[in-house]
């Protein structure tokens, strides 16, 4: 009997935790995404410079997270985002078919400055590796290009509202920059890859507005 009160009072204080006393967090983001930067170096006219905003007019973001709790404020882990983008007028020819996507996983750190709070601002630090897939075809010819590379720093911040004690949601706001450093694929029938030289390397980001939902476990 002794055992079984000692039982039942372990999973009352289970049911009854607070956020802050979970030890496993789940995120789940969605929002939107405009470029910054250069793709890559390429010069000439605006029209053909290697502008992220001549590839790409936005996206929209998709991610999942899971992180891990070492004290009431601070998490850490893994994340893995997908987003379809919208690939820019200026490169996608009027009789053509254009898509796009981007991936990014990598790791991530969380300081959460209110965790027992119903308001709990936060923010985010992370790095990992994106890539950036553009496809066009058009009645006599097609074309696809992955172009990939370090994303050295995620940096984000959000404000969390607390509506239970598992469950949290609210907006966030966020900059991811990196550079390709590698491409595959083939464009105008000529294979790309694998190594974007050096010289032509360059720095490039994404502005993401969101909104994310967190179980607490």
């Amino acid at each position: 009997m002794k055992r079984i009160g000692s039982a039942m009072a372990v999973a009352a204080a289970l049911a009854f935790a607070s956020p802050a006393a979970a030890q496993l967090a789940f995120d789940l983001k969605a929002g939107y995404g405009m470029p910054t930067g250069d793709a890559v170096k390429l010069g000439g006219v605006e029209q053909v410079s290697g502008a992220m905003k001549n590839f790409w007019s936005g996206e929209v973001p998709i991610e999942v997270a899971g992180r891990w709790r070492f004290s009431p404020s601070f998490s850490a882990g893994v994340y893995f985002q997908y987003a379809p983008a919208f690939v820019a007028a200026r490169i996608c020819p009027p009789d053509g078919s254009c898509s796009g996507s981007d991936v990014r996983v990598g790791v991530e750190a969380v300081y959460a400055f209110r965790p027992e709070g119903f308001l709990n601002p936060w923010v985010s630090l992370g790095t990992g590796w994106e890539w950036s897939t553009l496809s066009i075809a058009i009645p006599t010819d097609s074309a696809k290009v992955t172009c990939s590379g370090w994303e050295f720093f995620n940096v984000q911040a959000g404000l969390d509202f607390n509506l239970s004690k598992m469950f949290a949601i609210g907006p966030y706001l966020g900059y991811f920059g990196g550079s390709f450093s590698t491409v595959s694929g083939t464009w105008s029938g000529v294979p790309q890859g694998p190594t974007i030289p050096s010289e032509f390397r360059a720095f490039h980001g994404w502005f993401q507005l969101g909104a994310k939902g967190t179980i607490n476990l």
